[in-house]
């Protein structure tokens, strides 16, 4: 008995693994698929500066990329944790710029923005309405130090399946009550004349 008990946490623990690197493959692939989409969208002929900024996708689509980029022959720079490339920015960019070594590069920066769909499920009593999340990344190309943005381009994903999706609980269409009442009504008046 107390053989048969490690043996069987053992085992869990070995499906919970199995599980946890599925779920890592499939995130790795479904960043190499945008990173493929966005990588066609970014010139090469300067060297390149990423900017990713997507939350939880960050690290795997900043890996993704870089080796997708890397792959074609494109120089592309790290930036530092304190190079920022916004309207807001104190440091010239010429002094950046100078920091890498570079006349001029290519800014590449990817934002994230999280949108929702809507789907309604039909049936003809009633409906159900269902939220999917819909992965927008904005791809902005600017030319530095010039500052002059080239392309603006934006790639939707939308996961398969999402632990972020809701459903809503099945909703009685408008003219259901009318058909219950007029059922009602039919068996009052059939219990009122059968005498």
């Amino acid at each position: 008995m107390t053989q048969l008990l490690p043996k069987k946490r053992i085992l869990v623990v070995l499906l919970l693994f199995c599980a946890l690197f599925a779920w890592a493959e499939q995130q790795q692939k479904e960043s190499d698929d945008i990173a493929n989409s966005i990588a066609e969208f970014i010139d090469t002929d300067l060297p390149v500066l990423l900017d990713i900024r997507c939350g939880e996708w960050t690290p795997a689509l900043s890996q993704s990329l870089s080796r997708l980029l890397l792959a074609k022959g494109t120089d592309i720079r790290e930036l530092g944790s304190a190079a920022h490339f916004d309207e807001h920015s104190q440091t010239p960019l010429s002094a950046t710029l100078a920091e890498y070594g570079l006349s001029g590069a290519n800014l590449v920066q990817v934002e994230l923005i999280l949108k929702w769909q809507m789907i309604e499920h039909k049936s003809f009593f009633s409906y159900r309405t269902e939220r999917k999340p819909i992965y927008s990344f904005v791809v902005k190309q600017l030319k530095l130090p010039e500052h002059q943005l080239t392309k603006v381009n934006t790639h939707d994903f939308s996961p398969a399946e999402s632990r972020e999706s809701s459903i809503s609980a099945p909703r009685l269409r408008w003219f259901e009550p009318l058909i219950a009442g007029s059922a009602l009504a039919s068996i009052i008046f059939l219990l009122w004349t059968i005498e």
